[in-house]
């Protein structure tokens, strides 16, 4: 997602950590899959990129610009 992030770069990690594990399951409730089916499927990347950018998206919401205050 392009722009700065208000949080730093352990924050946007973590994001994406929780993000992947978000899109697996928002896999599973929607779609009825049991699992992903492997590091190297094309569905379990799309998943954890979509994940990411929800979380990311909901975290640039909530925290708007407020490392931009002086």
């Amino acid at each position: 997602m392009p722009g700065k992030d208000p949080g730093g770069i352990i924050i946007t990690m973590l994001i994406g950590i929780a993000g992947g594990l978000l899109g697996g399951w928002l896999g599973k409730v929607i779609f009825g899959v049991d699992s992903i089916d492997g590091f190297f499927d094309l569905s379990t990347w799309i998943a954890a990129v979509v994940g990411s950018l929800i979380l990311l998206v909901v975290y640039r919401l909530v925290t708007g610009n407020r490392h931009s205050r002086a």
